[in-house]
């Protein structure tokens, strides 16, 4: 999870500039991602 999420934030444009200039769009875009992540891992290698 911690190697796949900074992948997924940079090919999503979740910058640390986008988190000062919109916080709350950087927040709704990292709980998106981190619900993404969770689901992949939970998907790869719980459920199989």
């Amino acid at each position: 999870m911690d190697a796949m999420l900074p992948r997924m934030m940079e090919a999503a444009g979740v910058t640390e500039e986008l988190k000062f200039r919109d916080p709350m769009r950087w927040v709704g875009l990292m709980n998106t991602l981190k619900a993404q992540v969770e689901e992949i891992v939970l998907s790869e290698l719980i459920y199989q």
